[in-house]
């Protein structure tokens, strides 16, 4: 990995020009890990509205590394799930092409250096990956609450390169409210759990303002039955289960489902259109 002491950081790009200060903060933090000096890291510098820069990637094999050598199962937590938040955001992972992100450096880096940071960060990937299942059995034992888990699971999937899974579950992070557009007719639906039932309903306007009448009842589908390990929604609904996200275990079959669009009448599978919107 690039050593903290390389030149290289003044070129590699963080939000606001050059990631010159993302070495000492990583020094910092590797020292204690406080919230002070993670939130400037994280937020301010290597995932900034929603984006990610070339010292991202540069970053990473630290931070997975921190996270393997750290005693505090907290700390391991956070930056499992934090670093799950970037590789999400990331549109290159295993596709064999290097990051979009290195190509507007000026100067350029050569070829062969961005490559081995590259290699450093798909490396810290698949470490953090390996966390999953001690991060799964902690959550459980610490007790952490539905929306804690669908971070985690977030992480991991995004670990495994299932980007549109994690996705999802960021998007809809609460897990509360989901937004669907019909293929047939382009109208947006609102798709809420039922509150006092088993069950989901779609809803051509927001019941936040409209109500909840002339809903459309959504049919489960039989995810149980999905088995083959290939799937990324297998893999999804296996790891909510080892989790135990109760609310996730209860939703996805709905989430998978059909529904009759509330404008049009027409049927549609509603996974596939969640993260469109």
């Amino acid at each position: 990995m690039l050593d903290l002491s390389s030149p290289v950081w003044q070129q590699l790009h963080g939000p606001f020009g050059s990631a010159e200060a993302v070495p000492g903060l990583l020094q910092q933090l590797q020292k204690d890990y406080t919230a002070e000096i993670k939130d400037e890291l994280y937020w301010e510098h290597l995932f900034h509205q929603d984006t990610i820069y070339s010292s991202t990637y540069a970053s990473l094999p630290y931070l997975s590394e921190l996270a393997r050598q750290s005693n505090d199962p907290e700390v391991k937590l956070d930056i499992y799930v934090t670093c799950g938040i970037f590789v999400a955001n990331q549109q290159t992972v295993n596709s064999g092409q290097l990051p979009a992100e290195f190509a507007h450096q000026n100067p350029p880096l050569a070829e062969e250096l961005v490559r081995g940071i590259y290699t450093a960060y798909l490396i810290a990937v698949e470490h953090l990956g390996e966390l999953s299942e001690e991060i799964f059995r902690y959550a459980e034992a610490a007790q952490k609450d539905d929306q804690e888990k669908r971070y985690i699971l977030a992480a991991d999937a995004a670990y495994r390169g299932d980007r549109v899974v994690a996705g999802i579950l960021l998007t809809y992070s609460e897990g509360d409210e989901y937004m669907v557009g019909c293929p047939s007719c382009y109208e947006e639906m609102y798709i809420w759990p039922n509150e006092n039932s088993l069950g989901m309903t779609a809803y051509s306007d927001d019941p936040v303002f409209n109500g909840k009448e002339n809903g459309q009842a959504v049919t489960p589908s039989a995810l149980g039955s999905v088995s083959s390990e290939d799937s990324p929604l297998a893999r999804l609904w296996q790891a909510a289960h080892a989790i135990k996200n109760g609310q996730l275990m209860e939703q996805l079959p709905y989430l998978t489902g059909k529904v009759n669009c509330p404008a049009c009448g027409e049927a549609l599978d509603i996974w596939p259109e969640l993260l469109p919107l």
